[in-house]
């Protein structure tokens, strides 16, 4: 019988996640997430169910669809977080540890927005105004409390980077992402306005939500132009 092959802790074998294959799940996620685009200039703000029934008649089918690549991007997600634990390990820093959870806090929150969402997109042909606006208000409030959990990933991830894990410019890209995410607290404070959580140009999730992508899309976009084994691979 041939002897099963065996995984070292630095991730050698047979079932190895490569940097091709995290950059790969990283470029999916920025595809299927893309989508938010076509429908985030429309969100109205939450000061009130003034205008919410017209978003959600004008966009219900779309958001379906959004909704679900969106939550199939989290599968895509995953598989480029392993690959960057894989990275990150031989650092022996314990902001590994700080960007990890962070990240698992801030996708938990996006995830939990999703389905309130969703909630919103099918029940507004049969709840009064009032209960949609509520579960929108829900849903893009939790853009709020999540804010701290954004701020240290990318705080984790610059010191990283500016220790010499990737190039510095990913350090400087991740200290805005630490600047654009904090800013969602501004959320807690109004449900109107630049804070708001809806469509606010500070409390908004657009910017905390783009930030991501786009550092997750440079990080895979580097992976692919140097495949060659971490250094904990080659030892």
């Amino acid at each position: 019988m041939e002897r099963a092959k065996t995984l070292t802790p630095d991730g050698m074998g047979s079932a190895m996640l490569s940097r091709r294959s995290g950059a790969l799940a990283g470029i999916a996620l920025a595809v299927l997430w893309a989508p938010m685009a076509l429908v985030i200039p429309f969100f109205p703000n939450l000061a009130g169910p003034t205008g919410i029934g017209v978003f959600y008649a004008d966009h219900a089918n779309s958001m379906k669809w959004i909704l679900a690549s969106i939550s199939i991007g989290f599968i895509a997600f995953f598989i480029f977080a392993g690959r960057l634990v894989v990275e990150l390990i031989p650092c022996g820093s314990g902001w590994l540890w700080s960007a990890l959870g962070g990240a698992l806090m801030f996708m938990t929150a996006l995830c939990t927005a999703l389905g309130v969402d969703t909630a919103a997109v099918l029940l507004f042909e049969f709840v009064s105004p009032e209960t949609v606006w509520a579960l929108h208000a829900v849903a893009f409030l939790l853009a709020a409390p999540a804010a701290g959990a954004g701020t240290v990933f990318f705080i984790a991830v610059a010191a990283l980077a500016f220790g010499g894990t990737w190039p510095r410019p990913f350090g400087w890209l991740a200290v805005l992402g630490a600047a654009v995410n904090l800013a969602a607290v501004a959320g807690f404070f109004s449900l109107a306005g630049a804070p708001n959580s809806g469509n606010g140009l500070l409390g908004g999730l657009a910017g905390p939500v783009a930030v991501w992508v786009i550092w997750i899309l440079a990080v895979s976009l580097n992976w692919l132009r140097h495949p060659q084994l971490s250094p904990s691979e080659r030892s």
